[in-house]
């Protein structure tokens, strides 16, 4: 018992270094702002990717935030990928954009080929040089309209290959709700940080922005097609191994795209196996240790839980490393939520901290047994 506890508060501690280094990156990086010239900063013509399967509930919602940007309709292109859908989200699409006047095109798959192969054949209808990929369930803030502004704007002024753009939950109520905003809060800090430092490691394919020649350099996604996620990992991983490839985190309020959460614990198990498989075929380190000394800690958290009760002798001990890892993820949420606001989202920290090493452990040992599928 003993030497489990040492081990645990020595990974306790590499735990806090590392999303230590990654929160000071986080501050590091100074939010974005909009200068709204058009004639400093002209609009940059875009095409806008987006892969759907049986979203009929959710891809209104993502077209008409898109046709409600306070972009000009010629620097839009729309990218629709009906990947063999068996609802009515084509109808549902048609509908919302045949009098948008944004130039859009429906490809239908007639068999489902998944989101990779299904991006790969669009890119070869791409007007525009600069990609924007988003998710059929994710919405962008139309009462600004300022999402594809923020992204062009801050193009023109960084120049990188790729854009990291964030990724937050549509605010909701209850602890499954908070379980899942408070990791995807955490994780858009530990994108931005890395970033910082050059050592990016995490992004999301619902919002994610690159050049057209980026994609053409790592010759799309053909090192990892075969993998049924990573779409954006990967990706980024072909991107960083290209010399002068520059990568860069947009940090701006306007540039954030809302998704929801799941609906059920199935749903949500599926979806966190099918991210936590990449892992397997990722051979960054920082990525090896961070998903390492997350599933660690969590799982050395449940073990003093449980050493409360089958050994009082060193119950202060595991009541100082339990308390000490939640102390320090609330500290981080906070830190989290100045930027990504969730409201009442902080309500949620303790909670949480109680339930999300069960999750953690569950993913973790489920990843390495089933396989993932794309819907």
């Amino acid at each position: 018992m003993s030497l489990i506890l040492y081990i645990a508060f020595v990974c306790l501690a590499l735990y806090v270094l590392v999303l230590t280094w990654l929160a000071i990156g986080f501050l590091r990086t100074k939010e974005f702002s909009l200068f709204l010239s058009k004639a400093e900063y002209p609009e940059t013509p875009v095409t806008i990717v987006i892969c759907a399967r049986n979203e009929e509930k959710n891809i209104a919602f993502c077209l008409y935030s898109i046709i409600g940007e306070l972009y000009e309709r010629k620097n839009i292109q729309l990218i629709l990928i009906n990947d063999a859908s068996t609802d009515s989200t084509v109808q549902q699409a048609e509908r919302v954009l045949k009098n948008s006047e944004v130039d859009y095109k429906i490809i239908s798959n007639p068999k489902q080929k998944g989101k990779k192969r299904s991006i790969s054949y669009a890119m070869q209808f791409a007007n525009h040089d600069l990609i924007v990929l988003r998710d059929a369930d994710a919405i962008s803030d139309y009462p600004s309209g300022l999402w594809l502004r923020s992204i062009s704007e801050f193009f023109q002024k960084e120049k990188p290959d790729l854009i990291i753009a964030p990724v937050m939950f549509t605010n909701n109520i209850g602890t499954f709700w908070a379980l899942q905003a408070i990791e995807n809060n955490i994780l858009a800090l530990a994108a931005c940080g890395s970033a910082h430092y050059k050592k990016p490691f995490l992004c999301n394919g619902a919002n994610l922005i690159f050049t057209k020649q980026a994609f053409e350099k790592t010759q799309g996604y053909n090192s990892h097609l075969d993998i049924a996620s990573g779409d954006d990992i990967f990706f980024l991983e072909d991107l960083k191994k290209i010399p002068d490839t520059k990568i860069a985190y947009l940090k701006s309020h306007a540039a954030i795209v809302y998704t929801y959460p799941c609906r059920s614990l199935g749903e949500l198990l599926k979806q966190k196996i099918r991210w936590a498989s990449k892992f397997k075929s990722n051979s960054n380190p920082l990525n090896f240790l961070l998903a390492a000394l997350t599933f660690a800690v969590n799982a050395l958290w449940l073990f003093c839980f449980v050493g409360l009760y089958i050994s009082p002798l060193h119950k202060t001990l595991c009541l100082t490393f339990i308390f000490s890892k939640i102390a320090f993820d609330m500290l981080l949420l906070l830190l989290a939520s100045k930027f990504i606001k969730n409201k009442g989202l902080l309500f949620y920290g303790i909670p949480v901290g109680f339930v999300y090493p069960i999750y953690a452990v569950i993913v973790g040992l489920a990843s390495l047994f089933m396989k993932p599928k794309w819907k």
